[in-house]
């Protein structure tokens, strides 16, 4: 993949290209840069710039999906380390040994490492640990980890890890919140696994890749134990949190179980198409078999309802219905499953894909947005598919009618421009819809509408499924922040969500304004600690309003 980055002929242009690259999202691009500015560091004799473009670049393939890379590029770090200890501060040195993690992950991932060689790995692992001085407990995560992987007994591997002190490096607080109450979850305890979890689901603890992990384990327990609206809020904010992310499918795996067992199979299967591209970009085996099973038992239960025959986003090549990609899915995963079960000497993971498949859906029907499709629109729209495009999504049956038909099926979706004769309620209710499955036209309905509302002359209609203006201007305010929270400037993106849910409250829409809320929350999480998050979005939101 080529790229536009010039070869750095000095350290202040390398390390200026590592700092750009490293606001990139991960991803094949910032992994093609990282791989040539590694390259590029081993011009120059001393060993510091090296090291740390190592270190980006496995940064790059771990959160990238890329286990196979990860672990050779550690190698090459760590024999710099024994080389050279002297060459590596305090930062880098904290770096080398948080990094053992990331290489015992990304062996579990790999089916074809004998367990040997991972039981191997987390001797190395303590054995560095005890010579530099360094207390076991993430040792100890690690082993956990490894025996929740295979299928072993795992309370005496718990009590060892979640009975030791923390210490500078072990996993993040929320990480390690999420692997307890997934402790918990596993005994069958939904209502501890959930009181374990709270801090995180309230955006309190988070990281890069909280709250959207926990989130997408805690949807089912939720509902089991009754708390609908929840379930139905984290659902919607937190699959933002994970959508298209290579290193996070299969928690958008567990976004399309939640649709499946809730009577969203539609739903499910528009954010299919949404995240068509994780079928050809995760690399790593162990993810590829969580987001392969979400991914079935969302198909499994289109099929049952007598639906295999409509469109599916499937693995690249090919048109796909429902029933064809969940063959293709089902030979896969059981393949992957069988694999790691061989290594492990278990039959963890067949019994795993077993029970998830197994599950009775949970509500005949949860509505989670305002247009709640169902799949009998998306088998009336599937003739209307667009015939030579091989990953066409299901036909989106929001389009206008009176845009011509050739528009809209020329690209499978709705035409991002209103229709001429389009009515100003029209537009509001399509651009509402599209904002609810995700559609990627939505920005262009609400940038008309945007348009259309400042204006001077602009007369509101008095149409009761339009609603009131205040609810409007409340939808404007969230497409605002999530085009701010899509940029990650979440500075900007919490206090325009808390507005809009202000709106939504003076217009009515309790639900709206919920979720308004919780996206609110999501986005101070990344900036800080949830609340203390929002304070900050909203001291930096007053600086700019005194300026």
């Amino acid at each position: 993949m080529p790229t536009t980055t010039p070869h750095p002929q000095n350290t202040d242009e390398l390390y200026q290209a590592l700092q750009e690259n490293d606001r990139r999202p991960y991803g094949r691009t910032r992994t093609v840069i990282a791989e040539e500015l590694a390259e590029a560091a081993e011009q120059f004799a001393e060993p510091g710039p090296l090291i740390d473009a190592l270190m980006e670049l496995q940064e790059a393939y771990t959160y990238g999906s890329e286990p196979r890379k990860s672990p050779v590029v550690f190698a090459r770090l760590l024999g710099l380390f024994d080389e050279q200890p002297d060459a590596f501060d305090e930062r880098t040195r904290h770096q080398l040994f948080w990094r053992f993690k990331w290489v015992a992950g990304a062996l579990r991932a790999l089916p074809e490492i004998p367990l040997a060689t991972l039981r191997q790995w987390q001797q190395e692992m303590r054995g560095r640990y005890e010579k530099a001085g360094l207390g076991l407990q993430p040792y100890y995560n690690q082993a956990y980890q490894l025996a929740t992987h295979i299928g072993e007994d795992t309370a005496l591997a718990h009590e060892l890890w979640a009975g030791r002190t923390r210490t500078p490096l072990s996993d993040c607080e929320a990480c390690e919140i999420c692997l307890r109450a997934r402790h918990h979850l596993a005994a069958g305890d939904d209502e501890r696994a959930l009181t374990t979890w709270e801090t995180v689901l309230s955006g309190k603890e988070s990281c890069q890749e909280e709250p959207a992990r926990s989130v997408s384990y805690a949807l089912l327990p939720l509902l089991r134990t009754g708390r609908v609206d929840r379930a139905r809020e984290l659902h919607l904010a937190g699959y933002r949190g994970c959508r298209r992310n290579p290193s996070m499918a299969g928690e958008v795996g567990r976004h399309l179980e939640f649709c499946a067992l809730t009577g969203n199979e539609a739903r499910g299967l528009e954010l299919l198409a949404e995240n068509r591209g994780l079928f050809e970009e995760v690399d790593s085996p162990l993810e590829q078999l969580d987001f392969l099973t979400g991914v079935e038992v969302l198909l499994h239960r289109v099929e049952l309802l007598g639906h295999g025959e409509v469109p599916a986003a499937g693995f690249a090549g090919r048109v796909w219905t429902a029933a064809g990609l969940r063959a293709e899915v089902r030979a896969r995963a059981d393949d992957l499953a069988a694999r790691f079960d061989a290594r492990n000497g278990t039959t963890a993971h067949a019994d795993l894909r077993r029970a998830r498949l197994g599950r009775a859906p949970l509500l005949d029907t949860l509505e989670l947005t305002l247009r709640t499709r169902t799949l009998d629109d998306v088998a009336s729209a599937a003739p209307s598919a667009p015939k030579a495009t091989p990953l066409a999504p299901v036909t989106d049956p929001l389009a206008p009618e009176s845009a011509p038909a050739a528009v809209r099926a020329s690209s499978g979706h709705p035409s991002s421009d209103p229709a001429p004769s389009e009515s100003l309620p029209a537009l509001i209710t399509r651009a509402r819809a599209l904002q609810e499955l995700g559609h990627p036209d939505a920005d262009a309905c609400w940038a008309r509408l945007r348009t259309l509302v400042a204006a001077s002359d602009y007369v509101h209609p008095d149409d009761p499924e339009v609603g009131p203006l205040v609810r409007l201007r409340a939808d404007l305010l969230a497409d605002e922040a999530s085009r701010a929270d899509e940029r990650d400037d979440h500075a900007v993106a919490v206090p325009l969500y808390e507005e809009a849910a202000g709106l939504y409250d003076d217009a009515g829409a309790a639900g709206d304004a919920a979720i308004a809320r919780a996206f609110a929350l999501l986005a101070a999480a990344e900036m800080g600690a949830g609340a203390e998050g929002v304070e900050d979005a909203r001291d930096a939101e007053d600086a700019r309003d005194a300026e």
